[in-house]
């Protein structure tokens, strides 16, 4: 299997990704080949990475609310019911972004005055269930599983939302959006709209700067010297409790769906159960040690050991429901 797959995706945030990627490679081209260069360089380029995506996608939100009002987020975003929810799950499924860059974006959001409900939604689809995961099990496993892949991510984060509460995913004091909403005509608005809008990305950016770089650690860390599930979930990978164990294996690492494929393909040509290749592409895009670190100044350690939780429940769950399935056809 090749990367083709690549080829039919769109990444809106690939610029913001190069410019990272090539900042975190200058910072270290002074230090000699090693491991601490490769850690210190991604280290640094997931960190700018993350803040680029919290700043821009801050600054665009403040920045709409206050040329064009709030009634074109509370018919979309701002509404806590079901087309408030499923406009929230759709607005994850083309957002591309890895578990660790989901927070930010999740913040800003509630920062831009979404509710509690649909940015709920957008936490899961976005790193599971966007195009790039889409896409990578079209081609890893047939379109028929990517059909089945898309309906359970896209129930699961419809799921999430509902359980928005019971999770403890409440916007966070500091998340509200500021106050400025009316539309006004004029050079001095307009002026006045970038500049707030500027000032409110960079106080968000702020409140998460240390779980920023925490987390950014952590995910560079998990890179350099965490082994890949392949060689275990070979060795086990028929067994009954297979998709547990690609849950568990998974949920930590800090994997996008564009890195999946190394990970995925390979098993899935060594023909492991549907259920287990599932439940691993969903575990190691919808979550990671490093998302968890940038989420507790938001929702708290236990609004993040509940939402772990219901991910490795989920995730399990669905694996072991289509092992089923698939056995008795």
């Amino acid at each position: 299997m090749t990367d083709d797959w690549k080829s039919v995706t769109f990444d809106p945030f690939a610029p913001l990704t190069d410019l990272s990627r090539w900042v975190g490679a200058q910072s270290v081209a002074w230090m000699p080949d090693g491991w601490p260069k490769d850690f210190l360089g991604y280290w640094v380029y997931d960190l700018v990475k993350i803040v680029l995506l919290l700043l821009v996608t801050s600054f665009v939100l403040n920045l709409l609310r206050r040329w064009v009002g709030v009634k074109w987020l509370r018919q979309s975003l701002g509404r806590d019911d079901w087309v408030g929810m499923c406009c929230g799950a759709a607005l994850g499924v083309v957002t591309p972004v890895c578990s660790c860059s989901v927070t930010p974006l999740y913040a800003s959001l509630l920062h831009g005055g979404a509710a509690r409900r649909p940015a709920a939604c957008f936490l899961f689809a976005a790193p599971a269930v966007n195009e790039f995961a889409i896409v990578l099990v079209w081609f890893a496993l047939g379109w028929q599983w990517a059909v089945v892949y898309t309906a359970f991510g896209l129930l699961a984060s419809i799921l999430t939302g509902l359980l928005a509460d019971r999770l403890g995913l409440e916007p966070c004091p500091w998340c509200g959006p500021p106050a400025h909403d009316a539309f006004r005509e004029g050079a001095w608005f307009v002026w006045s709209a970038w500049k707030s809008a500027f000032v409110d990305a960079f106080v968000l950016l702020n409140r998460l700067k240390w779980a920023l770089v925490i987390g950014a650690g952590l995910a560079a860390a998990l890179v350099k010297f965490n082994l890949t599930p392949v060689q275990l979930l070979t060795d086990s990978g028929h067994h009954p409790l297979a998709p547990l164990l690609a849950a568990v294996i998974g949920l930590p690492l800090d994997v996008n769906a564009a890195a999946a494929g190394p990970i995925l393909i390979p098993l899935a040509k060594l023909g492991l159960p549907i259920g287990t290749l599932v439940s691993l592409m969903m575990a190691t895009t919808v979550a990671s040690f490093p998302e968890a670190a940038v989420l507790r100044p938001v929702i708290g350690w236990r609004g993040v050991l509940k939402l772990g939780l219901w991910y490795l429940l989920y995730t399990s769950g669905v694996g072991l429901l289509l092992n089923a399935l698939s056995s008795s056809l």
